[in-house]
């Protein structure tokens, strides 16, 4: 009996702790998505601010949504900068029902971005106009919604200016929308910044600012606590602050504490600390606000580049843009961990978010999986963010401001930038570009004196000296002039030196033009193929190390070989006939092109490479060895090889200290006989949110990939998930985006699919004239 009552108890104090919990939240913030359910027109239709206009015939999206990326390509709106998608005029309108239980609170609502100079009205008043499309921004709407009721949420957005950015950039309400429904007390927008000023064996000092903001008429005595779990979920320590504030009032809590054997975050181990903030108004618990931060030092030095956590880290690193293939510029998590999550298999610890803010779930990803951020908050100090008439000089003070705020706490961010390429040729001349830059520099100092602040410098300057801002900014990054390093270290031998971008030349043997020992490390440019930027038509984009449906080309396989010690080895045939080279932005670039097929005219004379982490490595053709090459002898890393084709297989055999550790075959393929089903996720959630990549691929009798085949695949889709996008790898092509048909390219294409918010079976069916069709089921829950 008397355990029993124990287990009564137990029982009781769970159950009242539960419900402790939820009046918590209950009584404190709602933070809620709103992605769904939006109407959507192209065209500019002043009338559709109004409450009262009906809607109906517009067509129903869910968010994250880009306006441009369906349909077909348009040589009139479009450009080669944007990849010759349309740009339009736009409207989104969304009827959203406010609880009874927000009468009295503050409500707002926040748009993580929306492209580009997006007007909003909430019941037909107006809250303003926001211009920069990748910066976030909120509206608080209390005055304007009607608590217990339905609003009509109204936007308009206008992509018609032709010179927004050098890429895609997509349009329309493209990332997240959220309402916010607070007291009146509560933690600021992106409020809690977290510094871990001193770090030892067995102790860490933490510093934490939490900014309060009272919106009562009335003054109150606020108290913040504020709680520290560890990455294994214990609470380590807490603080306590209490400071009256006036009505109306912000204040900047300052709290610093000492953490025992701190657990360290680092790229090789990514662990992270919790942050539980909870702000009272006298005895009365009014917010509750979470966040996490990292536990590591960064130093930048001329002697040894980057140091994490006291040792040389040398950044492995590629340029990014933000569009995510089939699915252009819509932000889908799933799309950027994929994305992500690639680029680390290739041996990347590092990625530059160019030229713009990402969507905050970029950061949290790269928190998580412990790669490095190069942080970037413009690309041009011009009115590309902002349009026609408007002047760089008078917006970007609070956009720098946002971007700062808002991402300093994270550990995976190392280094901001203010710029890229700011003023084309100009720079090396002008030092009027110095004082604009001084200024940006200034700002962030006082907004994160944790980190260091750069700009990419673009390849043009004096032989004798980088141009006049690399002396201004705490570490040179530059673009393409890593072959200046040695001769401007003798001279000036305080500057830390990162290569901001790298080209591919070669496949990326840039890698090998300068001193390793004291460079912070290379971005090469660019890390996927991504839309936009294309020479000419008809490429609608830019070629990257691995292509924009993530999947992997021959030369990936170069750059693994470099970033990674991993055990490996890949064949790849020179394909001369599809390699280029021409002068870009005053960068020679000479593309080349590489294939793994093995289908190839009889007697045909090929180079072929071999790429290996391994020591030496044997080649076979048909079972028959053709000789064995060292690594050692080629300086690139590129084992070449002259052989003349025959038909059969061809395999690389990879050795390290005379033990096989990885080999690569390449079949000839026959005649296409059937479609290939495969997917990265067999259940995904059923969110509205998640996403389901399919590769498709073309293979003969035998299961071998035809390299060759391009039959015109048909989808059909039915179950608990929509067509999301369609994609081969071919820039060329002008077919559709967003189809429920796509011709494979090397043998390959990719249908993702999006899931609607029932749980249930999603059934694909692939079929192609003259092919054996495949179906494949998922699990959508």
């Amino acid at each position: 009996m008397h355990n029993f009552n124990r287990s009564l108890v137990r029982y009781a104090l769970i159950v009242l702790l539960g419900f402790i919990s939820t009046f918590a939240k209950a009584a404190t913030r709602t933070d809620s998505l709103i992605n769904f359910d939006w109407k959507f027109m192209i065209g500019d239709v002043p009338a559709a601010k109004e409450k009262t206009f009906a809607d109906s015939k517009w067509q129903q999206v869910n968010l994250p949504h880009d306006g441009s990326i369906a349909g077909g390509f348009d040589t009139v709106s479009g450009t080669r900068q944007n990849g010759f998608r349309p740009r339009h005029i736009g409207w989104y309108r969304k009827n959203l029902f406010v609880p009874a239980s927000a009468k009295g609170k503050v409500i707002t609502l926040e748009f993580e971005g929306v492209y580009r100079a997006a007007e909003v009205w909430v019941n037909g008043k107006y809250l303003g106009k926001h211009l920069n499309g990748y910066t976030g921004f909120t509206y608080d709407v209390t005055q304007h919604v009607m608590a217990g009721g339905s609003n009509t949420i109204a936007v308009r957005y206008d992509n018609t200016y032709k010179q927004s950015s050098r890429w895609y950039t997509g349009e329309g309400i493209y990332r997240n929308v959220w309402i916010h429904i607070n007291n009146a007390l509560h933690v600021a927008e992106n409020g809690t910044y977290v510094t871990t000023p001193f770090i030892g064996n067995d102790k860490a000092k933490i510093s934490v600012q939490t900014e309060v903001v009272n919106q009562a008429d009335t003054n109150v005595l606020a108290t913040l606590r504020t709680v520290i779990i560890s990455p294994e979920g214990k609470e380590v320590t807490s603080m306590v602050s209490v400071v009256p504030l006036g009505a109306h009032q912000t204040y900047n809590y300052q709290q610093n504490t000492t953490i025992s054997n701190p657990v360290i975050w680092d790229i090789t181990s990514p662990k992270l600390y919790h942050l539980k903030t909870y702000v009272s108004a006298g005895d009365q618990l009014r917010d509750v606000h979470d966040s996490r931060f990292g536990i590591r030092t960064i130093e930048f030095t001329p002697e040894q580049g980057f140091l994490l956590n006291g040792r040389k880290v040398f950044l492995n690193g590629v340029n990014i843009h933000h569009d995510l293939g089939p699915l252009g510029a819509a932000a889908f998590d799933k799309g950027f961990k994929r994305r992500l999550l690639g680029l680390q298999k290739m041996g990347v610890n590092a990625v530059r978010l160019a030229h713009n803010p990402y969507t905050k779930a970029v950061l949290d990803m790269c928190d998580e999986l412990g790669i490095l951020v190069f942080n970037e908050a413009f690309d041009k100090w011009s009115s590309e963010y902002y349009g026609p008439g408007e002047d760089f000089k008078q917006h970007w003070q609070p956009d720098l401001a946002w971007f700062v705020k808002r991402d300093r706490s994270h550990p995976s961010v190392i280094i901001w930038s203010v710029g890229n390429e700011v003023a084309v040729k100009q720079e090396y001349k002008d030092t009027a570009f110095v004082v604009q830059l001084n200024k940006m520099v200034d700002i962030v100092h006082r907004l994160d004196p944790s980190r260091k602040v750069t700009s990419g410098l673009y390849p043009s300057r004096d032989e004798d000296s980088p141009a006049p801002m690399a002396f201004h900014m705490d570490v040179m990054s530059d673009n393409y002039m890593t072959r200046f390093y040695k001769r401007d270290r003798a001279r000036f031998p305080q500057l830390i030196y990162l290569a901001s971008e790298m080209t591919t030349d070669n496949g990326g043997e840039n890698f090998f033009n300068y001193d390793h020992s004291y460079a912070c490390g290379q971005f090469y440019w660019g890390g996927t193929d991504y839309i936009g930027e294309s020479f000419k038509w008809p490429s609608k984009g830019w070629n990257g190390l691995i292509d924009w449906c993530d999947h992997w080309k021959p030369i990936t396989y170069y750059i693994k070989s470099l970033y990674t010690q991993e055990p490996m080895v890949k064949i790849a045939v020179f394909d001369a006939s599809a390699s280029e080279s021409r002068v870009w932005n005053d960068v020679f670039m000479n593309t080349i092109k590489m294939s793994d097929s093995w289908n190839w005219k009889a007697g045909q004379k090929l180079t072929l490479y071999t790429f290996t982490t391994s020591d030496e490595i044997e080649l076979f053709v048909n079972d028959r060895s053709v000789g064995v090459k060292y690594l050692k002898d080629f300086p690139k890393r590129k084992i070449s090889w002259e052989l003349n084709y025959e038909p059969g297989t061809i395999k690389a055999v990879a050795r390290k200290d005379g033990k096989t550790i990885a080999t690569d075959v390449a079949t000839t393929a026959g005649k296409a006989e059937k479609i290939i089903l495969t997917t990265d996720s067999a259940h995904f959630k059923a969110n509205g949110l998640d996403l389901a990549y399919v590769t498709v691929t073309v293979v003969d009798s035998k299961g071998t990939v035809v390299k060759d085949a391009t039959n015109d695949i048909k989808f059909k889709v039915s179950g608990e998930a929509t067509i999301a996008g369609v994609a081969n790898n071919d820039r060329m092509s002008d077919e559709h985006f967003v189809a429920d048909h796509r011709r494979v390219n090397d043998g390959r294409c990719l249908l993702v699919l999006r899931s609607t918010r029932k749980s249930g079976k999603v059934r694909i069916k692939a079929s192609a004239t003259g092919l054996k069709s495949q179906t494949l089921t998922l699990t959508a829950n």
